[in-house]
């Protein structure tokens, strides 16, 4: 329990730290390199206790234990799952954010994404739904975030 007290601290102090980091950063291209790294620190922090766990995940598959070996099945599924949703609501806030700075209201990202065999995650797909007021700025919302981001992205508007 006290382990679990320790990890709650600390990522509330990393909170912090980060949100003072992005409020000393100045805009521009560096405020989203900033934003990027300040997501990747909080998601090393929220993870850094599995650390503690990884040789006797390694020790405890190679002794051949069905049980443990189940669950750390299920221990490196549940990894991937929050890895995988960090990295969609990472992109999915980048992407609002990167919209707003040219006046276009976002009203949904969705990011399909897709785990390999070796643990690397792909993004498959990033569709990006802009309101039926934005109609006509969907090829530019498109342009604008292939060029910012480096993403090809589908960008529709609502009820088209």
């Amino acid at each position: 329990m006290k382990e679990i007290q320790q990890w709650t601290m600390v990522i509330c102090l990393a909170a912090l730290t980060a949100s003072l980091a992005q409020s000393i950063l100045p805009a521009g291209s560096m405020e989203r390199m900033g934003k990027f790294v300040v997501g990747a620190f909080i998601i090393c922090v929220m993870i850094s206790p599995l650390s503690k766990f990884a040789p006797q995940i390694r020790m405890s598959i190679n002794s051949g234990g069905d049980w443990k070996a189940s669950q750390n099945t299920q221990l490196q599924s549940t990894v991937n799952d929050q890895l995988k949703q960090a990295t969609q609501e990472s992109i999915q806030n980048l992407v609002t954010a990167e919209l707003a700075r040219i006046k276009i209201k976002c009203k949904n990202v969705s990011v399909i994404m897709d785990t390999k065999e070796d643990g690397r995650i792909s993004i498959t797909k990033v569709i990006v739904t802009l309101s039926k007021q934005d109609v006509a700025k969907t090829k530019t919302a498109q342009d604008y975030l292939a060029k910012e981001l480096g993403l090809q992205m589908e960008v529709v508007a609502d009820g088209s």
